[in-house]
């Protein structure tokens, strides 16, 4: 087992198991605050059971995936409105400076529509590999899917994403 110290390395992946979790809770603020704390308790009460097999941020982003999978479920259940369209902006947790540019903001809208077009799953694949620049493999183990469906869907997704931002005029990214 890797020695590490858990604390700092929550501190240290703060941001990005943030911005996992509002992705994970349809981009609800408030439910995303509670699926980290939630989960940050669940890392503590596991630590030792973090091996080192894979990185600490693929551990956290799986333990934050299973916590606001069960959240969702439960406000489901409880017949809980947990999704507002207002809210429905893929990437808001990024960086609110982009927010108060015009052109920057409607460039996010834009990908985000081609976001839109992909699938529930291919959407938190390209999610991880792009915002928080996990491999193939690690996206693998967070979604717990082998290597192969990945880059099944991988493929399925950057095929969609350049169809649909040729027929609207992009050619090069």
């Amino acid at each position: 087992m890797h020695h590490i110290n858990i604390k700092l390395e929550l501190e240290h992946h703060h941001k990005d198991c943030y911005a996992w979790a509002l992705h994970c809770c349809n981009a609800d603020r408030e439910m995303a605050y509670d699926v980290v704390q939630a989960s940050y308790l669940k890392i503590l009460e596991r630590q030792k059971k973090f091996s080192g097999k894979s990185a600490f941020k693929t551990w956290a982003f799986a333990i934050i995936r299973n916590t606001a999978i069960d959240e969702l479920k439960k406000r489901k259940k409880d017949n809980v409105m947990f999704h507002s369209d207002e809210n429905n902006l893929y990437d808001t947790a990024y960086d609110a400076e982009l927010e108060k540019k015009l052109d920057q903001k409607l460039s996010k809208l834009f990908f985000t529509e081609g976001l839109n077009r992909l699938s529930g799953r291919q959407r938190e694949i390209m999610q991880l590999i792009f915002y928080h620049d996990l491999s193939l493999n690690e996206s693998a183990e967070v979604l717990h899917l082998s290597t192969g469906a990945i880059r099944k869907y991988y493929d399925r997704a950057k095929k969609t994403l350049a169809k649909w931002f040729h027929e609207n005029g992009i050619q090069e990214l």
